[in-house]
């Protein structure tokens, strides 16, 4: 290795403290460039606006001068997409990023390739036939969504029908059909909760184990308790059930109490139970000359895609009767793809979750049910009532394909874990190592083994990864294999100092 080195100097580098100060450059660097690019961008945008701005021989603007002229009369007012076809250039200019449903790009604009980028977000809500005008419409398409989330509602919808037998035809979503032609690019970052108890059964479920989570150290060394379950003796009747309305609206006060500044969302599994919370709390707060928070939502399952809150309650409903009969009928859950909906309803939480049950989990008769959607739910309040008891033990590395890993004997975290006591081997993503000291995590410890063989590029383990430590409160140390080879002491003293 030292005649490689003298042959290839640039090699010394990682040997050195040069690194350390090219990571840190490169850091500093690319912080900078995030917040210089939106300037950049408006700068831009401003100066096309102007830049070729044409004046007649007595100086007189010729540019935008019609359009100004449609924009302002008040007679003869021409239809916004006979404007967009007549001064698209100029338009653009002045606007070049517009926002609108699949509906409206397609009535307004011109079946033209005017836009140089169209992005689908929420594609699995969009049927296919009403985004493939909008695709006529653009030199390049992005298309955003999520499968194992809500799919396109046509309800009360007509739709088209064909009577071909063409696969293209059979999908609903337009991330369906796309999926079909385009490669797809699996974002496993999870940004939304705060500790893993809130996505662990959606990424062990939906998403195979590759969303990735980094929850903030203090929040994580506090230890909350990311989801409780209360259970009540409610009854079913009318399909709603008043005692879990009643604690639903009591658990709202219970924290508006400790922090007003809290946002709450209270999810139902359908739409009577829904209005029956809605009716208990305004009565409770017209009681109490409270004010309803403006960040308080009360949806069912159908329509909470696309929400989050700090805090989400959930008010199954489900109960005996009066006679103690129990009568389970699961609505939208029990249909096709009913997991969705629960996959999007348990995915809202930043930091809590409440269930509110008049039911403990076992008492879920569903082995019978022809889709999933029931036996998701049911594993679901197992799992959020071994979470609720302290009992749940997580027990797979969040994020680390351990079938992608090197394949080694010898390496570094296995020697650097024999010096020290508080080193272990981690289970948090971005690391090898971590430090822990009286229950407590105290930081991580960066190596080139596993996590910087698999990261996606040099960028990401130089600079994304500290960055991100850094801004959820872990303090790293990166160690590579040749510093500890050359002088383990002063590497084992350098982490001490975590």
């Amino acid at each position: 290795i030292e005649h490689i080195e003298l042959k290839y100097p640039v090699l010394r580098i990682v040997s050195t403290s040069k690194i350390t100060d090219l990571e840190t450059e490169l850091q500093q660097l690319v912080l900078e460039k995030q917040k210089l690019s939106l300037q950049i961008i408006l700068v831009k945008a401003k100066e096309g606006t102007y830049e070729q701005v044409e004046y007649n021989r007595l100086n007189n603007r010729v540019t935008y001068r019609d359009l100004l002229h449609q924009a302002t009369k008040r007679k003869k007012i021409w239809p916004l997409r006979k404007v967009l076809s007549e001064f698209t250039e100029e338009v653009f200019k002045l606007v070049p990023c517009w926002l609108a449903s699949p509906e409206s790009a397609s009535a307004v604009f011109p079946m033209t390739e005017i836009f140089d980028l169209v992005i689908f977000d929420e594609a699995s809500q969009c049927f296919a036939e009403r985004g493939i005008p909008v695709m006529y419409r653009a030199k390049n398409i992005l298309v955003a969504g999520d499968s194992n989330q809500l799919r396109p509602g046509d309800f009360y919808q007509v739709r088209w029908e064909g009577d071909d037998d063409l696969p293209e035809t059979e999908v609903d979503s337009l991330l369906e059909l796309t999926e079909r032609y385009v490669s797809s690019v699996h974002l496993q970052g999870h940004y939304r909760s705060k500790c893993f108890e809130l996505i662990e059964f959606s990424n062990k479920y939906f998403y195979k184990n590759r969303l990735v989570l980094l929850p903030d150290r203090h929040y994580l060394n506090e230890k909350p308790l990311a989801i409780k379950y209360e259970k009540v003796n409610g009854v079913w009747e009318n399909q709603t059930n008043v005692e879990e309305a009643q604690k639903v609206v009591s658990v709202i006060n219970e924290i508006l109490r400790e922090d007003k500044q809290r946002s709450i969302g209270v999810v139902t599994f359908n739409a009577p139970q829904q209005e029956l919370i809605l009716d208990v709390l305004e009565e409770e707060f017209l009681q109490t000359g409270l004010t309803i928070p403006e960040t308080l939502f009360i949806k069912n399952i159908e329509n909470v895609q696309g929400d989050e809150r700090d805090i989400i309650i959930f008010s199954t409903a489900y109960a005996p009767d009066k006679k103690g009969k129990l009568t389970l009928q699961f609505g939208s859950l029990s249909s096709a793809g009913g997991q969705n909906r629960l996959n999007v309803a348990i995915t809202r939480a930043r930091e809590k979750i409440i269930i509110v049950s008049s039911l403990y989990p076992e008492q879920l008769m569903v082995d019978d049910t022809r889709n999933e959607g029931p036996k998701l739910l049911k594993l679901y309040l197992q799992f959020a009532k071994e979470v609720s008891d302290r009992v749940y033990q997580q027990t797979l590395k969040n994020g680390v394909n351990v079938n992608y890993s090197l394949q080694l004997k010898r390496l570094l975290q296995n020697e650097m874990l024999q010096q020290e006591s508080v080193w272990k081997i981690n289970t948090l993503p971005f690391a090898d190592m971590h430090v822990e000291r009286l229950d407590q995590y105290q930081g991580v410890v960066l190596t080139d083994d596993d996590c910087y063989y698999q990261s996606l590029s040099v960028k990401d383990s130089h600079a994304y990864t500290p960055i991100t430590l850094s801004s959820k409160n872990w303090p790293s140390k990166i160690v590579y294999s040749r510093q500890y080879w050359n002088d383990p002491d002063k590497v084992i003293t350098e982490l001490r100092r975590l």
